[in-house]
């Protein structure tokens, strides 16, 4: 059996190496990397890009979908719930459900713009839990600073304490990390907020939905498998890709090819 992921970028890559820990098969990465970040694109341009990388996927024996990545999860998959052949799991819910096992009910959300003018983490929030405070921040600089690996720098500190502070001030008790470009700067995170506040990356509660999705897979006994078992595609530079993958996930990759995506490359 073969999954597919795909995120705009590098993101995903946070989801991918938490299914590696909860699955045993062959998985397809597509970074959409032409057209990052998603964050500033149109619900229009989401769609199609997702109705793009699935044709790819499909046409690659793929039998699932994970769409890694809050602002299409947010936007697309709304509209496209029950025209897609094989499962397609978003990350909203997987998000909502970690964050509330752990949150007090003051939730800070952080997210790029497109996820936050959704209202989607509002509404499933307020679905799942009425009575919880949840606060928003966008965070447009954080998805192109991981892009270029910027994940211990001065400047990507100054970004997170510019963002964080107004969540801090709130009075929040959890942190849900709602973009999967994150996750590369939680060590940074965990040093703004302090121990008193939880931090919540959604990638492993998303993997093991997948997982339990489909049971004949067998879980994970050991280390994490070799990366050979995944194949990498971008829509852009397949080096560069490589070489950025590479420094956040501490490990080598197999080569990175290309597939072009049709749409504009801006």
């Amino acid at each position: 059996m073969t999954i597919g992921i795909y995120d705009s970028g590098l993101g995903g890559l946070s989801v991918w190496r938490e299914l590696r820990r909860y699955t045993s098969t062959r998985l397809l990465y597509y970074g959409d990397t032409s057209h990052v970040p998603y964050g500033e694109k149109t619900p229009t341009q989401l769609e199609g890009y997702f109705w793009n990388i699935v044709g790819f996927f499909l046409d690659q024996g793929c039998e699932a979908v994970v769409v890694a990545c809050n602002t299409s999860s947010a936007l697309v998959l709304p509209k496209v719930a029950g025209k897609v052949s094989v499962p397609v799991f978003g990350i909203i819910e997987s998000a909502v459900g970690a964050t509330l096992e752990v949150s007090a009910g003051r939730i800070g959300v952080l997210a790029t713009r497109g996820t936050v003018e959704s209202g989607a983490y509002q509404a499933a929030f307020q679905q799942a839990r009425p009575d919880a405070r949840v606060f928003m921040r966008s965070a447009p600089r954080l998805v192109p600073l991981v892009e270029q690996g910027e994940v211990h720098s001065d400047v990507t500190r100054q970004a997170l304490r510019e963002y964080v502070d107004p969540l801090l001030a709130e009075g929040i008790d959890t942190l849900l990390l709602g973009c999967t470009h994150y996750p590369f700067v939680q060590g940074l995170l965990e040093e703004i907020v302090g121990p008193d506040v939880r931090i919540v990356n959604p990638a492993p509660a998303l993997a093991l939905e997948v997982a339990q999705l489909f049971p004949n897979l067998a879980k994970r006994q050991g280390p994490e498998d070799k990366t050979n078992e995944t194949q990498f595609w971008v829509s852009g530079d397949p080096e560069a890709f490589k070489t950025t993958a590479e420094l956040l996930l501490q490990e080598q990759l197999p080569a990175v090819r290309f597939h072009h995506m049709a749409g504009e490359t801006t």
